[in-house]
């Protein structure tokens, strides 16, 4: 039995042997050494280098008013990628050392070659890949390129318009923000299609299919929203407002505190914000109040005064002018004037028109008028008491 043992040894070659081994302890130890290294690099390295330098690379990352991202997330983030970077670096190492190992024995290099073909074959297929892209990918950059200096040629001679130290016949200074957003909206449109089909997988129907999906989607829930838009487009070459205007859309009257491309807001004066979609201004008569070019002379606003017919109209029609021109806000030049508006069954409908630059003010307007006017009636005894009336108009 012992003779048999040592014909089977016989057969084995040691110095292999020994020397395998002393390859897979050398890997293993460089394993282990590649593991420390890596560690102490990060450690003693790279993580103070974060620290020193996130006081003048890492700010506060703002959208409008904004803090998306501190420096102390940003760092925190820092760290995470740091950490990140140096577990992959081990799974990569560990990955080679496995392949080195498997490599050493006969019986396991089959292992090997799978191992290092799972490791090279995405790899090299994602260079040949690249590779192969690179024309679409530069035709892309130009695409990018050329949109991008657009808009900002568009958005230089739209601040110029505004400021109006470029003047362009016919083109007024408050059309050009709106003009540069729906350039810079059919730009970006055009990019986006232009880019569409140089897109990796853009022909795959799993692409195709969320694209349609996407469209349906945008088609079915947009309608309002783009109708709005367009309206809003609409109102701003009609120059029916501006910020600022005193309007009054159907029973809603006020100024004009913000537009954007889907609605209008309206502060009236009880302080209420009424927001208007830009669809219902379209299709609503807008009344502009404020003085458009015309601040001397004002914009005419207008009440209805009843007086009975035992006063002469002529008598009343000095009261209600006296009485406005003691009001304030009303402009004496152009003076107010009186109309007589109907003549009724027991009353006379008279019609007070005043001046002014006030606009905004004709809550306090009216009301003062409306005092002033009775007042001046009780003064010189006129009675404003309509008499009920009774039985059918004949």
């Amino acid at each position: 039995m012992f003779t048999t043992l040592l014909d089977h040894f016989k057969g084995i070659d040691w110095v292999s042997i020994a020397g395998m081994a002393g390859l897979s302890l050398a890997v293993v130890v460089g394993q282990v050494v590649f593991y420390m290294l890596v560690k102490k690099l990060f450690k003693k390295v790279i993580n103070p280098f974060i620290i020193n330098k996130s006081g003048h690379y890492l700010k506060d990352i703002k959208f409008l008013n904004y803090t998306l991202l501190n420096s102390a997330r940003l760092l925190h983030i820092g760290f995470f990628v740091s950490r990140c970077t140096m577990y992959a670096i081990y799974i990569i190492s560990f990955y080679i050392s496995l392949t080195l190992l498997f490599g050493i024995y006969p019986g396991t290099r089959g292992w090997a070659w799978a191992l290092l073909h799972g490791l090279l074959n995405p790899f090299l297929s994602m260079v040949r890949g690249f590779v192969a892209y690179i024309p679409k990918l530069l035709q892309i950059i130009v695409i990018i390129a050329v949109t991008h200096y657009f808009v900002k040629v568009m958005r230089f001679i739209s601040k110029e318009i505004a400021t109006e130290k470029l003047v362009l016949p016919g083109f007024y200074p408050d059309w050009a923000h709106a003009t540069f957003n729906l350039l810079r909206f059919l730009a970006y449109a055009f990019m986006v299609i232009l880019i569409f089909p140089l897109l990796p997988d853009s022909e795959t129907a799993v692409f195709r299919g969320v694209s349609v999906f996407l469209g349906i989607l945008f088609s079915l829930g947009s309608t309002t929203i783009i109708s709005n838009v367009v309206a809003g487009l609409v109102l701003t070459y009609m120059r029916s407002f501006k910020l600022g205007d005193r309007v009054k859309v159907g029973e809603v009257l006020g100024d004009v505190v913000e537009k954007t491309p889907f609605a209008v807001r309206i502060k009236t004066s009880k302080k209420e914000v009424v927001t208007v979609p830009n669809g219902t201004l379209l299709s609503s008569n807008v009344v502009n109040y404020s003085t458009s070019g015309d601040e001397k002379n004002g914009i005419i606003l207008y009440m209805t005064v009843t007086v009975c017919y035992d006063v002469p109209w002529r008598r009343a029609a000095e009261l209600i002018i006296e009485a406005a021109r003691k009001s304030e806000y009303v402009l004496d030049n152009p003076a107010p004037f009186v109309l007589v508006k109907n003549l009724g069954n027991y009353a006379c409908e008279m019609e007070l028109n005043i001046y002014t630059n006030e606009p905004e003010k004709q809550p306090s307007i009216f009301s003062e008028l409306n005092k002033n006017i009775r007042d001046i009636f009780e003064q010189n005894g006129i009675n404003m008491t309509v008499p009920l009336l009774l039985g059918p108009l004949p």
